[in-house]
């Protein structure tokens, strides 16, 4: 009882005022990008939101695999996606600017959509899949020109069950198309903090593990679909690991 009336306090207090704190610090980002889009007031910005987003319900978070990471690389990094925490959990959890996929509606939100463009937030319109494709291939070199690494949600939509499903082949089109490594990343208890259906928000401990990058130089066009398998295996594998552990 005590669990939910805490959870139905931070849901109806603190979420309207992080939403308000966020077009704020949208805006903000806005102003600095005007001046100079390559400013490190962007990435700080994005730090603090993604720290003070997990601050909510709150979440603890543990990480392996960080030595995995390697200054200066360019990664496509691949995650499962099971809650509206994973993106500020993979902010927090890397130790590289990363940038992600956002569908093209949450443009429309005045400031929000302009910020997240300055950012370097890739757009993505679900429409003709071979444009989505050429659009997301352009828009990566853009994002690697400019220091960041591509996060990509292998598979395609939010868990509604917290199960891994089968991943789709993008991710290493992208990474093999940019000549840019693979870093798949495992996320573990992010799913109770915000369960599909639920109106509230819990606190919780989320486990990241980040295994060894997987180079894409050499991956041949009829190889996609089997390394992507492979990693969707292995991914697997460490994911049931981590959820046994919990």
């Amino acid at each position: 009882m005590v669990r939910t009336l805490s959870a139905a306090f931070r849901t109806i207090v603190l979420v309207p005022f992080f939403f308000v704190y966020t077009i704020a610090e949208a805006g903000y980002v806005v102003w600095v990008g005007r001046r100079n889009r390559e400013s490190p007031k962007i990435e700080r910005t994005l730090q603090r939101w993604a720290k003070r987003f997990l601050r909510i319900p709150p979440v603890e978070m543990t990480v392996e695999g960080r030595e995995h990471v390697e200054a200066g690389q360019r990664y496509v990094i691949v995650s499962n996606h099971i809650s509206n925490f994973d993106i500020p959990v993979l902010f927090r959890a890397i130790p590289t600017p990363i940038r992600f996929l956002a569908k093209k509606e949450l443009y429309k939100i005045p400031l929000f959509g302009p910020g997240m463009d300055v950012a370097g937030i890739v757009k993505v319109d679900r429409g003709s899949v071979r444009s989505t494709r050429d659009a997301i291939t352009e828009a990566a070199r853009e994002t690697y020109r400019r220091g960041y690494s591509l996060m990509v949600f292998a598979e395609g939509t939010r868990s509604r069950t917290g199960e891994m499903a089968d991943f789709h082949t993008g991710a290493v089109r992208i990474a093999r198309d940019n000549e840019a490594s693979l870093l798949p990343v495992v996320i573990s208890g992010s799913f109770d903090i915000n369960p599909p259906g639920s109106k509230l928000i819990y606190p919780g401990t989320v486990h990241v593990k980040i295994l060894p990058p997987i180079p894409s130089a050499d991956i041949e066009p009829n190889q996609i679909r089997s390394v992507t398998d492979r990693m969707r295996t292995d991914m697997g594998n460490v994911y049931d690991e981590l959820r046994a552990s919990q």
